[in-house]
């Protein structure tokens, strides 16, 4: 018997250390002429193990099974990570399965089917052997540990924006859309990349205390992943792949970084001031380990690895008290004759005066021309949106 306890995600649904990805392959044809479709008049769409769709001109060999047997360790997580690349779709595979009547507990020998008979050619495969102590697939390559999943929402930056797309149209006779049906979608300034996964999403949370146009915070409603392109009309035909929440018609499509893989520190070769202008999930305050967007990038001569100090200048509880529009004093009564000794007198100097101490550090593991993705490695207090941040030469 194995149990697998699912409890809340703190604070953006990211997954530190994620189960196994393993090369779980999915064969699907497109409908389109030759003369309507930049490639392959019949392409197939194979679902590889780098976490991308390859194009080729036949089916693979290698199909997702029906069936999965359930061995000792297994979850639905790692069942879903192994096969679709994604253990997110774990909801979808066990409403395949009715007689599981909670999905936190499997039994070794149960048969959980993993897709419906209208959804791909099913090629008869062994279920493999999962390592219970790890959970991951036995001779599988792992996701590095520390790898950073983004889910609910994601960064997307201001050429990624301005290259979106948008859903078109779709054949499907309904009002909301999900993972599974097909859709149309509209570029009009860059063509698509046939195969390649493309974000579904809205704008989110803008940017605050840069001085650029840093880009934006998007809340991921899904995925789509291109057919085909036509030229002409500049519509591409795609499938959701996931879906988060709904999707309607008229929802923005666009590449998105949502995986982001632990980086080795690198020298700095520069002096540099920036600031953090945004977190993928909404919030003003922001801890150790999370991410959070910087307003200097590729451009500004950042490189993957670099290292930001976080900063701050002035007395903090000072600044506390001035936000709430006034200063609290505390009276003691020091000599114990029952009347509160009057305070010191309070200096209260300007901000510029005081030292800029170093507060926490930062570690570069995605980059944009204007703007980088940052972990929080360390801090010793909480951080606010906007806060300064310097990256010093040598370090």
């Amino acid at each position: 018997m194995t149990m697998k306890v699912f409890r809340g995600l703190p604070w953006m649904g990211l997954v530190l250390a994620a189960p196994a990805i393993a090369a779980a392959q999915v064969t699907v044809s497109d409908t389109a002429t030759e003369a309507q479709t930049q490639g392959s008049p019949r392409a197939s769409i194979t679902l590889g193990s780098t976490g991308g769709l390859r194009m080729g001109g036949a089916a693979s060999e290698t199909l997702t099974p029906e069936f999965h047997t359930v061995q000792h360790g297994d979850t639905l997580w790692d069942i879903t990570g192994y096969y679709f690349q994604n253990p997110w779709r774990w909801p979808a595979v066990w409403g395949h399965n009715p007689q599981i009547t909670n999905p936190h507990w499997i039994f070794p020998g149960d048969q959980v089917r993993l897709v419906d008979h209208a959804e791909v050619r099913i090629a008869a495969a062994p279920s493999p052997r999962l390592d219970g102590r790890a959970n991951v697939p036995v001779g599988r390559p792992r996701v590095p540990r520390g790898t950073v999943f983004l889910r609910e929402e994601a960064w997307a930056a201001p050429e990624d924006i301005n290259a979106s797309g948008s859903i078109y149209g779709a054949p499907e006779d309904n009002m909301m859309l999900a993972e599974g049906d097909q859709i149309y979608v509209r570029f009009d300034r860059r063509a698509p990349n046939v195969g390649e996964a493309y974000t579904i999403y809205q704008d989110g949370q803008a940017t605050r205390g840069s001085d650029r146009d840093a880009g934006r915070v998007v809340r991921v409603l899904g995925t789509v992943v291109i057919d085909a392109w036509d030229r002409e009309r500049h519509i591409a035909t795609g499938r959701i792949t996931e879906s988060i929440e709904p999707i309607e018609r008229g929802e923005r499509v666009a590449i998105v970084q949502r995986q982001f893989e632990p980086v080795t520190p690198v020298t700095n070769d520069r002096d540099l001031a920036g600031h953090i202008v945004a977190t993928p999930h909404p919030r003003t305050i922001v801890g150790g380990q999370y991410v959070v967007i910087i307003d200097r990038g590729q451009q500004d001569g950042v490189h993957l690895g670099n290292r930001f100090f976080l900063t701050r200048r002035g007395d903090p509880w000072i600044q506390s008290a001035h936000g709430q529009g006034r200063v609290i004093r505390m009276t003691i009564d020091r000599d114990g004759d029952g009347v509160p000794d009057e305070p010191p007198t309070n200096p209260d100097p300007g901000d510029a005066e005081l030292p800029v101490e170093v507060i926490g550090e930062l570690l570069v593991v995605a980059l944009h021309p204007r703007t980088a993705v940052c972990i929080v490695t360390g801090v010793e207090r909480e951080l606010e949106i906007g806060a300064p941040i310097v990256m010093r030469r040598g370090y």
